[in-house]
């Protein structure tokens, strides 16, 4: 018969295999395996099956995510790899209620590290935070007026008036833009101690060229500046990151020419490759994905790529903020602008728990629903009641105008 030794090395050989099997399924399948037993939910959970699964599924394809531009979605990127129940279909995990009305329900107000932060349209006073993906969710009480317990206080001095409430949250720290001031970015980290603002000047302020588009965004978890150049036979893209560092210091990437003509408006990055970046074309109104290592370019579409547009949100958003200026325009600071209000939704690559505060109810995206739902139905009578009587007192009993959006 075998002998300890060699039986014990047997075991660990076929754990060692099992591990490997498990790590190259896809999560939703994953998740099902932590219930079978003891041994295979401590393996899931552990920190080394962690790191093999993702260095397994790391590269930018197997990565899904989508563009916001406030509550609308212009493109969602399927990655295959990683979840194997995604949905082809935009804004496939932020449930639809939360976008579709303007009162009376679960309103979509942001959302990081694949988490989502919704606001209730019946108390403005809580808001929900979770993940779509695992349909886990936390309902956040509000702060009270003496923070005690799981609540901190924090009042943060800024040098510059906030005009307006764009703005990049990355890694714990908020990047505001200044209508006010153009050129230059407010920065703050919720997690130092410091209660102070930093000004963070753009790397190619004052440089006022009409031409030049410009916008912020985030990748390989960075804040990201890029700014296109139509030129007559080429786009030159020139793109810098932001350092983690003391002084907030740009880092020049890259500078490349595309052969590819007209306005093209970049939009985003790959949240994780920092050699992928988009660019719309205002003229064809198509999406560009140009490599920068490669120097190459794909047009993307619905049949390749698992990528899906919305083209009509796309034109309108793009062409919004990218629109003619004119040339007899005498304040030069009107023609710096920075799109900074494209954002990413990234689902995440892990299955990790939504955190939960003590003493925080947790719920699932079903439950969730059903309160939006009720809530704005609810919401919907008694307009439809006030309306009538209103239209009995005015006379006017064909008036049944709504103020919500379906």
């Amino acid at each position: 018969s075998p002998s300890p030794m060699a039986m014990e090395t047997k075991t660990h050989l076929l754990e060692v295999l099992q591990t490997e099997i498990l790590a190259r399924l896809p999560l939703r399948t994953i998740c099902r395996f932590k219930s079978v037993c003891k041994t295979w939910k401590s393996t899931i959970e552990s920190v080394y099956f962690r790191r093999l699964f993702l260095s397994l599924h790391g590269d930018s394809s197997s990565s899904s995510w989508s563009l916001m531009c406030g509550q609308d979605e212009l493109i969602f990127f399927h990655g295959r790899k990683t979840w194997d129940y995604l949905p082809k279909s935009p804004a496939p995990l932020i449930p639809p209620s939360f976008k579709r009305f303007y009162v009376g329900d679960c309103n979509y107000a942001d959302s990081s590290g694949g988490l989502v932060l919704t606001t209730d349209g019946s108390d403005k006073a809580y808001c929900y935070v979770g993940s779509p993906v695992l349909q886990q969710w936390i309902k956040i009480p509000p702060p009270p007026s003496d923070p005690k317990g799981v609540w901190t206080f924090k009042v943060i001095h800024s040098p510059i008036q906030i005009g307006n409430m764009y703005n990049i949250n990355l890694n714990g720290t908020i990047y505001f833009g200044c209508l006010s001031v153009p050129g230059v970015l407010l920065a703050h980290d919720f997690y130092s101690e410091s209660d102070q603002f930093r000004v963070v000047q753009l790397p190619d302020y004052p440089d006022h060229n009409k031409d030049y588009k410009r916008t912020l965004t985030t990748s390989g978890g960075f804040v990201m500046y890029v700014r296109t150049l139509a030129k007559k036979e080429e786009t030159v893209l020139k793109i810098w990151r932001l350092m983690n560092n003391d002084d907030y210091s740009w880092q020049l990437l890259w500078e490349v020419g595309f052969p590819i003509t007209g306005n093209y408006a970049p939009v985003a990055m790959h949240p994780f490759d920092v050699a992928t970046v988009y660019l719309w074309s205002q003229r064809d109104d198509h999406l560009v994905s140009c490599n920068l290592r490669k120097q190459d370019y794909t047009v993307l579409g619905d049949a390749a790529n698992d990528c899906f547009i919305d083209k009509s949100v796309c034109k309108k958003s793009v062409d919004e903020f990218w629109r003619p200026r004119s040339s007899s325009d005498e304040d030069e600071d009107l023609n710096f602008q920075v799109c900074i209000w494209l954002f990413q939704f990234v689902i995440p690559r892990w299955m990790e728990s939504v955190p939960r505060p003590p003493h925080a109810e947790m719920i699932d995206t079903t439950s969730l629903l059903s309160h939006a739902t009720a809530t704005h139905e609810r919401m919907v009578r008694e307009h439809e009641t006030m309306m009538r009587e209103r239209a009995a007192i005015m006379g006017d009993e064909s008036n049944d105008e709504y103020f919500w959006m379906g």
